[in-house]
């Protein structure tokens, strides 16, 4: 992963894992670029099929895992200590009914479908958060459940794998960072797995500094890769670090041959070509925004995200990760809320997300995108419909809700069910990797194509199917 700069957001247990190399290392030389973002330098011919309609993605993870009894598949009539205290809206569609703390998202229905039967047996967060991510199943080598080497391709890392686009700019972003555990452990399935680095994400690593909600510089997005000590690369202070770049990478070759550099000086070639791309500068400029489209968003880091996500696709960056970041308090524990759930709901979780995700499907409409962008709101697993004494609800895999929008995909609609508790599927069960699958099929990429790991062992994309009933025939 191209480590830019900034905090992390800390869950559970475990140990850290350092990257090879850190844009913090050597940053006045930019020696992460080339090894961090190489890409492949032949494009896969099997791999330019087209399916679906999405040219662009856009996956947002409530990392934590949102209660979809509390947004997006109420119980009304269903005990109280099930239901809880927040009440179901109508929508713009008839018949669909939302959270109550989710009023703008209402008025967007018409644009999304809700996935009301998602379940898995997997009450683990990390190694949920994979299957979900890499539309594949975490294997359990043992009990630390971090990152390695061997895991499952992230979804974009397979996207770039198979479709690159090779056009100058990230061929997946992460934003707005990269999600560990509380000990240092980075959560599987954000990375490339067994593709290798070469697949690993442009990771934007936003600087929170937790200033007031009204201020529009609390986060700041822009990569120091497009900027040094002196302001934002000029040509000459890019040709010096190519220089200077130039003669660390002969110590390189000098010092190792083999494979490992194989292809090396093309990767070299497009790292530079990133950091001297205009478009990419300007794109990760969230600054050149007017005030009030940034406030449209919300001044968080999770609405940044989503407006930056929006200025990527737009330009041409294939698929954004957007996972998600409060910033309003120093411990952020996602959506993990095994107490208080309804007062974070209320307070601090479900306003912000109901702003940013109605900002970008509004604006994703109004600038002719929605059409052609896959966007995805989803976790890595439901929660309990039984209400703690503490009042939080606890893990529960069994059931939960997605929503699509966009790419083609009819707007307005429900699939699946739940029974009356939300507690189990009561039509069409759908599990992660039909999710993954359908997300593939939106994006073009046949999902029974087989690809190899660095040790040549054969790997299917994916084992789930498409929605059939989302996505045609």
């Amino acid at each position: 992963m191209l480590n830019i700069q900034g905090r992390t957001l800390n869950f559970c247990e475990g140990h850290p894992r350092r990257d090879f190399l850190r844009v913090g290392a050597l940053s006045s030389l930019g020696l992460s670029l080339p090894s961090l973002l190489r890409l492949q330098s032949q494009a896969h011919a099997a791999g330019h099929q087209t399916f679906g309609r999405a040219k662009r993605c856009i996956l947002m993870h409530l990392w934590g895992a949102s209660p979809h009894q509390d947004t997006f598949d109420l119980k009304p009539d269903a005990p109280v200590e099930v239901r809880g205290p927040f009440l179901p809206i109508p929508t713009n569609v008839p018949g669909i009914e939302i959270g109550d703390h989710l009023p703008l998202l209402s008025r967007q229905a018409e644009k999304f479908t809700i996935v009301r039967s998602v379940n898995h047996r997997e009450s683990d967060h990390q190694a949920a958060f994979h299957d979900m991510m890499t539309a594949n199943r975490y294997q359990w080598l043992d009990k630390r459940n971090a990152a390695k080497p061997t895991d499952n391709p992230n979804i974009g890392a397979v996207l770039a794998h198979v479709k690159p686009r090779g056009n100058g700019l990230p061929e997946y972003v992460q934003l707005p960072s990269l999600l560990q555990t509380n000990s240092g452990k980075i959560v599987p399935g954000q990375n490339a797995g067994f593709l290798g680095k070469t697949f690993d994400p442009f990771l934007v690593k936003a600087v929170d500094n937790y200033a007031p909600a009204h201020d529009p510089g609390f986060t700041d997005f822009t990569p120091p890769a497009f900027r040094d000590a002196g302001g934002v690369l000029t040509g000459l202070r890019i040709d010096r670090r190519r220089r200077l770049l130039e003669q660390v990478e002969q110590g390189f070759h000098k010092a190792e041959r083999g494979k490992r550099l194989a292809g090396f000086d093309n990767f070299y070639q497009q790292a530079f070509s990133l950091v001297s791309s205009t478009t990419a500068r300007q794109a990760f400029d969230l600054g050149a925004e007017q005030h009030a489209v940034r406030a449209r968003y919300g001044f968080t880091p999770f609405g940044q995200s989503c407006l930056l996500a929006r200025r990527l696709v737009e330009v041409g960056v294939p698929l954004v990760n957007v996972y998600w970041r409060n910033g309003r308090r120093r411990t952020d524990i996602g959506w993990d809320n095994h107490i208080n759930n309804f007062a974070n709901l209320k307070n601090w979780q479900l306003p912000p997300t109901d702003q940013a995700v109605s900002a970008l499907l509004e604006e994703l409409f109004e600038r002719g995108l929605l059409e052609e962008t896959l966007v995805v709101l989803m976790g890595e697993f439901g929660r309990t419909p039984g209400i703690s004494a503490e009042g939080g609800r606890q893990h529960w895999p069994f059931c939960y809700s997605v929503v699509m929008a966009g790419a083609g995909l009819r707007g307005g609609e429900i699939y699946g069910a739940s029974d009356s508790r939300a507690a189990y599927p009561a039509e069409n069960p759908v599990s992660p990797f039909d999710i993954g699958a359908t997300i593939f099929h939106l994006l073009g990429i046949d999902v029974s194509q087989v690809f190899h790991d660095f040790l040549g062992r054969p790997h299917r994309i994916c084992k789930g199917s498409a929605i059939r009933e989302l996505v045609g025939s």
